[in-house]
């Protein structure tokens, strides 16, 4: 019971990591429960199976992070939008946003948009997707649109002001995980939501209420008057 429990938990917290190992161990723990197979072969294999795992671990291991994909032209409401992921908790090996200073990509990593690419290949991905007609002028945007939408990672589209739903093309239903910067009536709950998203996937703790209010406050504060 211990042993197939243990392996149960394994498959839980590392089926996206190593799915083949972890489809093997589903094998083994069938085998086991069954009593198709003596134990100390099934423990043998399983034992062969975590040390793989274990070795391979920093390969293909990607702690959560979020991602703003964003155009520069837009760099001022991405700066305070990152401000308030700061005050709700993300840290800086957290986060990755091309044109902020201190979450760029770092020093001795190479190519720019090879960086990028590894990035999105990552399974524990959130994107950010800043929407607006600058972006949309972006072909680097479009691509990594393009590229979260085939890995099928979680997202976030944020429609900047100005930009309407029905200009959204492309990858990103406007329908879905959408909301924009100019709903007075309804940014505010939305953006409780998006931080729910994002404390959610980084594991982060929730953060008081009232403060995350004045937090979430500052930014659409800020937002309006740089769009005024």
């Amino acid at each position: 019971m211990i042993f197939s429990q243990h392996c149960k938990d394994i498959i839980s917290a590392y089926d996206k990591v190593f799915p083949v190992e972890c489809g093997q161990l589903r094998m083994i723990k069938e085998l086991w429960d069954n009593n198709y197979c003596e134990k100390k072969l099934c423990l043998q294999i399983t034992s062969n199976l975590l040390s793989r795992m274990t070795n391979d671990f920093d390969t293909y291991y990607k702690a959560p992070k979020i991602f703003i994909s964003h155009s520069t032209n837009d760099i001022t409401i991405v700066e305070k939008l990152i401000t308030m992921l700061e005050q709700i908790g993300v840290k800086q090996s957290q986060l990755f946003c091309s044109s902020i200073a201190g979450y760029r990509i770092p020093q001795g990593a190479g190519d720019l948009y090879d960086y990028i690419r590894n990035e999105m290949s990552s399974n524990n991905l959130f994107v950010i997707m800043m929407l607006s007609t600058n972006y949309y002028s972006s072909p680097v945007c479009l691509n990594e649109m393009g590229a979260a939408w085939v890995k099928q990672s979680a997202y976030q589209s944020i429609l900047l002001p100005g930009f309407c739903y029905s200009e959204i093309k492309g990858a990103v239903n406007p329908r879905d995980m959408s909301f924009s910067l100019s709903d007075y009536q309804n940014r505010n709950f939305a953006l409780n939501e998006f931080k729910n998203r994002i404390t959610s996937h980084l594991g982060l703790s929730d953060i008081d209420h009232s403060l995350w209010e004045r937090f979430r406050d500052k930014f659409t504060e800020e937002v309006d008057r740089i769009s005024q």
